[in-house]
């Protein structure tokens, strides 16, 4: 847990300090716009920290993908 959080901080020091500059002279909007684009990753951070088994990428792309690859694997075989 330990090495998957200081990956995170890293990763995040680093987001921060290449836009450090750029988020201070942009708009209001484009703030906004960033700081929802940081929410989900922020939960996925989370889920990476923590090891927890609830929803992620994985499993929305199964929702999304799963039923027409089954179908195309179906008519494949």
């Amino acid at each position: 847990m330990l090495e998957n959080l200081l990956v995170v901080v890293i990763i995040a020091m680093a987001l921060l300090f290449a836009d450090r500059r750029s988020f201070a002279r942009s708009e209001r909007r484009t703030k906004v716009l960033y700081i929802l684009l940081l929410l989900p990753a922020s939960y996925l951070s989370l889920l990476f920290i923590l090891q927890l088994p609830w929803f992620n990428i994985g499993h929305l792309t199964k929702a999304m993908y799963g039923w027409p690859a089954r179908q195309i694997v179906a008519l494949l075989k």
